[in-house]
């Protein structure tokens, strides 16, 4: 393996973790490469990517130099996005906890439509805001449509009753 191909390889490493971000030209040269390189052949069909610590060197031998995969990147990215549904959750959680508590003061479905309407659609547009900003543009569409279905669900719920 000459020193380009390390370098390939080396690279190809750190960015697979990450390949379902990267653009096509990108994506193609991992590819490629992966086609000629079994480890990162298995890194990449197999998404086992986490356990990879050192690399081979070209004599078959292995460095102790660790690879960082973007690690941080990756975790950061999946942190945001447990995050960005948790809060999504406990906002509805804490509608449907306040709507039930003051059942004695008139409707259950209007109150919770109110907190709703006051609450959770100004949290679900920073969260947005808060998507398009940290993460890719694909998550940006599955907020939009994960918070239009729960809108709509509950302006739906007086249909229910």
């Amino acid at each position: 393996m000459n020193e380009y191909e390390r370098k390939i390889h080396k690279l190809s490493q750190e960015l697979i973790p990450v390949f379902d971000e990267l653009d096509a030209e990108t994506k193609e040269i991992i590819q490629e490469h992966a086609r000629h390189c079994s480890e990162c052949d298995r890194m990449l069909n197999t998404g086992d990517f986490m356990d990879t610590e050192t690399e081979k060197t070209e004599d078959g031998e292995r460095d102790d130099a660790p690879i960082q995969p973007l690690r941080q990147l990756v975790h950061i990215n999946r942190g945001i996005r447990v995050m960005v549904f948790l809060i999504r959750i406990l906002v509805l959680g804490v509608i449907s906890y306040n709507s039930l508590r003051f059942q004695e003061f008139g409707d259950v479905v209007r109150t919770f439509q109110a907190g709703t309407f006051l609450i959770y659609l100004p949290t679900a547009i920073f969260l947005i805001a808060f998507t398009w900003t940290f993460l890719n543009k694909k998550w940006v569409f599955y907020s939009i449509v994960a918070d239009v279905i729960i809108l709509l669900g509950i302006w739906q719920l007086p249909l229910l009753q």
